[in-house]
């Protein structure tokens, strides 16, 4: 489930807001304080409440509008299916058409339903679906379950038609969200509980269930914690002396020696409930809309980073809705989306910006675009090529060592890689900038490395970089990082996962024969090819992100475009779990950066 379009009528700031639209991973809604961003995500809850807009034209309470909410939601059939099943509904709605039973066939396996729910202060609420409006006539038909499959009979109604409010349900239970305000979750019943409340009250009861019949993912809980927070050592969940209530302990080392050297999560900084209850989320649920309302509020600048890294690299199936108003956030968290909230006087608007805007929001240092909080808290500093290096790395280091990213230690992209590969005396200049500004941001640093690519450099040129930087320049063994997703498996994977009309028929031999043509093609033609995609030659010389993205273009006539930025992960994601051994010179070169080795 995640939402794609939402439009606020009537309440508070909101006059009207327009569709704002949001996309899959992470949506960004940023403004100044007080300017709506929080009341937006509070209409995200399925729920809106009596807060209705007023201005110095319209302010009697009898005449005020009441406030109302219109979201989109995309669910897959197996989802709508599974609703229908869990809440044993006996009604739904259907077009008038004469197979009944082939439309709902169909219907369950559609990869997306858009579904349009909408909602007012007196919790009166309407769901239909996309396109409802044009069905020539409505049927209701009955429903009957056996064995857990769904069993339909035309006729009349058998009860009253009770859809809008399951799905009120199953839009509540699926949506999380996660105020700036301090969270008192540390105490609640024993009880056996698999999934975290709306709320999260119930975080006690879900982390013992966890600890007891999950032990490795409270395991993985724990480790993100640890990635996160470097005063966070351990976690542990019992009894309170005394009463019948369970509580969450923190401790600050990973041993546990007694109870008495721990901390209940009530009496801990703010940051850290919240970061708990987010993780217990998104690790106990499939797919979720996660809403997290000024996550910079309730964060160190490093902790926000670590946690971002996370939410992309390892539960990329979620939707996030976040707040903000730090560059930080803005420059790292890399948006599908970013909406900028401003208020004037009574009214709030909602703007959609541009995603190449996204640089004006980073605090820069000259024309470098560094902020000083990206190395803040950091004692060894590398430089990267980009924000897909910056976020692909550390996942790259963990998975091949089997080890978190050591505390202290930074992966941070540069604006303008090619300052480093122009005339000797610019090289030196911005070299030494990069430095100043690693050493200035902390004065704990003790490493600075920079990792680029190849590109198209000689290795006398390389050379001559890597003297001149003291031994500190490092460049990628091919050409760029996108030379090591040429996996047809994995473009394979990805194409069917974006492209909504392929049915699974972007094989890996399809894939494997375009990029072989593409490859022989007047475009990308070099001489180290072979007809071969797995000659190492060519694989360090060949323009691999313009050929993934033609491949994916050809072969789903336009319906599918590789961005870099955004889908290298997924390749990278598939590669690591099916092929990891392709990748080898990669991972010793990022674990060289990383430990020096």
């Amino acid at each position: 489930m995640r939402i794609s379009k939402v439009r606020i009528v009537g309440f508070q700031s909101f006059k009207d807001s327009g569709e704002i639209e949001f996309s899959e991973g992470i949506n960004l809604v940023v403004g100044q304080n007080n300017s709506g961003k929080s009341a937006l995500l509070r209409t995200l809850r399925s729920t809106i409440s009596n807060d209705p807009n007023r201005s110095p034209g319209n302010w009697k309470t009898y005449m005020l509008p009441i406030p109302s909410v219109q979201i989109k939601y995309i669910v897959s059939g197996d989802e709508y299916k599974d609703m229908l099943i869990k809440n044993r509904l006996n009604v739904i709605a259907v077009p008038h058409v004469a197979e009944i039973h082939n439309y709902t066939t169909e219907l369950f396996l559609k990869k997306e339903i858009e579904m349009i729910y909408k909602i007012d202060s007196q919790q009166i609420a309407e769901v239909k679906f996309q396109g409802q409006e044009n069905w020539t006539s409505i049927q209701y038909i009955n429903l009957n379950y056996s064995d857990g499959n769904l069993a339909f009979e035309d006729g009349a109604p058998a009860v009253q038609y009770n859809f809008p409010n399951s799905f009120k349900n199953m839009a509540y239970e699926n949506t999380f969200y996660f105020a700036a305000e301090r969270m008192t979750i540390g105490e609640s019943p024993n009880s056996h509980a698999g999934r975290l409340s709306a709320n999260a009250n119930n975080l006690p009861a879900v982390l013992l269930t966890l600890q007891g019949y999950s032990g490795d993912q409270f395991k993985r809980l724990v480790e993100h914690l640890r990635e996160i927070f470097s005063t966070v050592g351990n976690l542990s969940v019992g009894p309170i002396e005394g009463r019948t209530e369970i509580e969450v302990r923190v401790w600050p080392t990973e041993s546990m020696p007694r109870r008495e050297l721990s901390f209940p999560l009530n009496n801990s900084g703010t940051g850290v409930a919240q970061v708990i209850a987010i993780l217990t989320a998104i690790m106990t649920i499939e797919n979720a809309v996660i809403v997290i309302d000024e996550i910079n509020s309730f964060l160190h600048p490093a902790a926000v980073k670590n946690l971002l890294r996370i939410l992309q690299t390892e539960y990329s199936q979620h939707q996030y809705i976040i707040s903000t108003h730090s560059p930080e956030v803005i420059s790292f968290s890399n948006p599908s989306t970013v909406h900028l909230v401003k208020r004037s006087g009574y009214d709030s608007t909602v703007h959609k910006l541009n995603l190449n805007q996204v640089e004006d929001f980073r605090e820069v240092a000259d024309h470098l675009g560094i902020s000083m909080a990206d190395v803040f808290a950091a004692d060894n500093v590398i430089w990267v090529e980009g924000p897909t290096e910056e976020l692909c790395f550390p996942l790259i280091y963990s998975y091949s060592t089997n080890k978190i990213l050591p505390p202290g230690t930074a992966f941070i992209s540069v604006v303008a890689t090619g300052d480093l590969s122009r005339k000797k005396r610019d090289r030196q200049l911005v070299g030494e900038i990069y430095e100043r500004l690693s050493s200035t941001g902390s004065p704990l640093v003790k490493s600075v490395k920079f990792g680029f690519d190849s590109e198209q450099l000689s290795e006398a040129e390389k050379e001559d970089m890597r003297r001149e930087s003291k031994g500190k320049m490092h460049f990628l063994p091919r050409r760029h990082f996108e030379c090591y997703l040429l996996d047809p498996s994995a473009i394979s994977a990805f194409l069917n996962s974006k492209d909504g009309q392929s049915n699974e028929s972007h094989t890996s031999e399809l894939v494997s024969q375009k990029l072989t043509e593409l490859a022989a093609s007047p475009k990308f033609s070099i001489s180290e090819w072979n007809d071969d995609l797995s000659n190492e030659a060519w694989l360090e010389k060949v323009d691999a992100a313009k050929l993934i993205a033609e491949t994916c273009k050809a072969l789903s006539e336009q319906r599918v475009t590789f961005n870099k930025k955004a889908d290298s992960l997924f390749l990278l994601k598939h590669i690591l779990e099916t092929n990891p051994n392709s990748l080898k010179s990669l991972t010793d070169y990022v674990c060289k950066l990383v430990d020096g080795k």
